[in-house]
């Protein structure tokens, strides 16, 4: 989708985004795709023992890759002031001392991926790589300090940080069905 205002869990705001969630409603097709970065992720050498992904939005993903791969999988989940992501669950245990394999359907700006890569080695996890259906263009391996990061496709759509958004400067109203905008104007609001 373009051609629209979005905010992204980032804060930064642009005019596309990619809207997964169709993709979620055939279960036939994430369990593909997550297949096929499965395969992809086992060509570039990658062996891990456990994927985590963000939730709520990367649990589907996560699960039906780690199925493919044949091993763990466990979600990492936002903390409370919405700041950083937790390994609740004693989901840290299961990742101290393993390998493990960050797995997002679609990286925007990779902001929720770096947070749930400090989750993952705060409890002494290995980060071998991440892993996702969509790269949206804003991040790469350096970005995220990783050997590995891989990718089905990539999409180039930019962010841009909101005090520099011409939408808003346009007084264009933030899209509130897809991406983070109800949440955004919800803060602004309240």
């Amino acid at each position: 989708m373009t051609g629209d205002h979005f905010v992204y869990a980032s804060g930064e705001h642009g005019d596309g985004w990619i809207a997964k969630d169709l993709v979620n409603l055939d279960p036939k097709r994430p369990q593909e795709l997550s297949a096929m970065l499965a395969e992809a992720v086992r060509a570039a050498g990658v062996d891990p023992e456990v994927v985590c992904a963000p939730a709520i939005g990367g649990v589907i993903c996560g699960q039906y890759t780690a199925n493919a791969l044949g091993c763990a999988s466990i979600f990492a989940e936002r903390t409370d002031d919405r700041q950083a992501f937790a390994l609740r669950r004693r989901y840290d245990e299961v990742v101290a001392g393993k390998r493990v394999l960050l797995v997002d359907d679609i990286i925007n700006t990779g902001y929720s991926t770096g947070l749930v890569k400090a989750s993952v080695e705060d409890a002494g996890g290995i980060v071998v790589g991440v892993a996702t259906w969509i790269n949206r263009g804003n991040v790469g391996a350096e970005d995220f300090g990783v050997e590995h990061f891989i990718c089905l496709d990539e999409v180039v759509l930019p962010s841009i940080p909101a005090e520099s958004c011409p939408h808003c400067a346009a007084s264009v109203p933030v899209n509130i069905d897809y991406a983070h905008g109800r949440e955004y104007v919800a803060g602004k609001n309240g």
